[in-house]
């Protein structure tokens, strides 16, 4: 039998949703009431609306360095509904960071939080770079969503499987950041991958909101906003006010990063909260280690699902289940928990050497997948790739495959990841190689008891140049976001090196993770 062949757009997805469940609430405003997925429709069109007013066309980039927020969420949709694309990046970047990212964007507009409006104001115009910059709230005669909310309503955009909708960025092993093409096509394969292994979502969920939309809550998000769930947000995640709320509000479900789960799990086991609604934690980002994960469990049960992903490739291409976060019978930790789960159905995953050779069971190696979610390419990038002629997109993780489980044990490229966020040694480096009197820099992620991981520069000065680690410091606050800066800094007399003179990174980060089961932060 011949099938349809039909293809869905994320705009046709959501509108679907906004006539199926119109009459269900989508999301909790700033005033505490619910909001209508038919209200949210009307919203979605006059924010649409009020960005072409801008100037902006389909196809144009838009610019959220946002707290999570109904601005964003109602921003999320406008974009969807009005052709446009979406590049959220982190609200905790440095200003100079936001503008560059929407420079090489070419994007339309920028809308931030009235905290770091000023200085994006700024950093754009020393880019002389003409865009607009929108207040997420602020005064009447301010140019806030509130202001373009009040446009008329736009069609809705047609568009194509094939057409851009999200770009987050990443950055590169240069310290460069690049957009990250995601098409309706790989969005929608996404949705699918997280439906084929979530729990079941429907209308009768809500989802709150603490970990930042920018990165997978945003994902999740579209994912509930597709299944005609509720959305709750918390502007800044604290642990007492997301338990409080998740009593307050019959929260369902939470997508979050490790560091948040050991922060929920702290706070429960000393505070009195009911949790007795939420039966779905999604977790990803990085590598939890089994004896947090057990005394999550303890506290709200097994109720968690693991995801594991990468920019360019979304959550999730393995998951370990809500089955797999249980204990045995006699009450010991099985050894899948210290896995990132297995292989979702849709994507394919191997483990190669350096030769690119397949890899049996058991033996470490790069991971690599291929599947329809993987990226379109990196923007106005056409020669930079990591997807090899044979379709195989290639992680920089190095996993062991075993009993159908993925172990991700250590990083090929000098990635950390702390408190989910993705911090490259280039990017501080380079600031911090402006200092005066600093000869080498060096920057690594070493273990941490609270954020996974957390950045360490060794900084090798130039004779008598009377060096500080505290103008070392000040240079990093004031060049690149608070999560990159690093926490500890040492000036050393110099870094490990091999005998042609090239930095050996790895064996600056081994003394940090002498005794660790694994070389990756959880």
């Amino acid at each position: 039998m011949a099938t349809s062949g039909i293809q869905r757009t994320v705009s046709e997805l959501l509108r679907r949703s906004y006539d199926v469940f119109a009459d269900r609430p989508a999301y909790v405003a700033r005033s505490g009431e619910d909001v209508s997925f038919a209200q949210l429709r009307t919203k979605a069109a006059r924010l649409a609306g009020g960005i072409a007013g801008l100037g902006a066309s389909p196809d144009d980039r838009v610019v959220l360095a946002l707290r999570n927020s109904e601005e964003f969420f109602l921003l999320d949709h406008g974009l969807l509904w009005g052709g446009y694309v979406r590049v959220a990046v982190s609200f905790r970047l440095h200003a100079n960071e936001i503008a560059g990212i929407a420079q090489n964007a070419d994007a339309r507009a920028i809308v931030v939080d009235p905290e770091t409006y000023d200085a994006v104001v700024a950093a754009v115009g020393a880019l002389r770079y003409d865009v607009h910059v929108v207040r997420s709230t602020g005064a009447p005669d301010e140019l806030t969503v509130a202001r373009l909310l009040e446009a008329e309503p736009a069609a809705p955009h047609a568009g194509a499987p094939s057409d851009l909708a999200w770009m987050p960025y990443t950055s590169g092993t240069t310290g460069s950041p690049k957009g990250v093409m995601h098409t309706h096509a790989t969005i929608t394969a996404t949705l699918r991958n997280l439906m084929a292994e979530l729990p079941s979502v429907s209308e009768h969920d809500t989802l709150l909101q603490v970990a930042p939309l920018s990165h997978l809550a945003g994902w999740i998000g579209l994912l509930y906003a597709v299944r005609g769930a509720r959305q709750v947000f918390l502007g800044e995640f604290k642990a007492d006010e997301a338990l409080a709320a998740i009593g307050a509000y019959g929260v369902t479900a939470t997508p979050v990063v490790p560091t948040i789960v050991t922060m929920l799990t702290d706070e429960a086991e000393r505070g009195d909260y009911d949790t007795s609604t939420l039966r779905t934690v999604i977790y990803a980002g990085s590598p939890m280690a089994p004896d947090k994960v057990v005394r999550a469990i303890k506290a709200f049960g097994s109720v968690f699902v693991q995801c594991y992903g990468l920019t360019e490739a979304p959550v999730p291409l393995t998951a370990l289940s809500q089955s797999d976060h249980m204990l045995l019978p006699d009450g010991s930790v099985p050894k899948t928990l210290a896995s990132a789960g297995r292989v979702t159905p849709f994507i394919d995953l191997r483990i190669v050497d350096g030769d690119g050779d397949e890899l049996p069971d058991g033996e470490p190696g790069e991971v690599q997948v291929r599947g329809d979610q993987v990226l379109a390419g990196y923007w106005r990038l056409p020669g930079e790739t990591i997807i090899g002629d044979d379709g195989w997109l290639a992680s920089g993780d190095i996993g062991v495959l075993e009993n159908g489980y993925l172990y991700i044990v250590d990083r090929k490229r000098d990635l950390i990841v702390s408190g989910g966020f993705n911090v490259f040694p280039s990017e501080v480096e380079a600031v911090i190689s402006t200092v005066p009197g600093v000869a080498e820099v060096a920057v690594v992620g070493i273990p941490d008891p609270k954020w996974g991981e957390t950045v360490l520069a060794a900084v090798v000065a130039e004779p008598g140049a009377g060096l500080t680690t505290e103008a070392i410091a000040r240079a990093c606050r004031e060049g690149i976001a608070g999560y990159k800066q690093p926490r500890r800094i040492e000036i050393v007399d110099e870094l490990p090196k091999n005998s042609s003179g090239k930095l050996m990174r790895r064996d600056l980060r081994a003394r940090y993770w002498d005794g660790a089961d694994r070389a990756v932060g959880g």
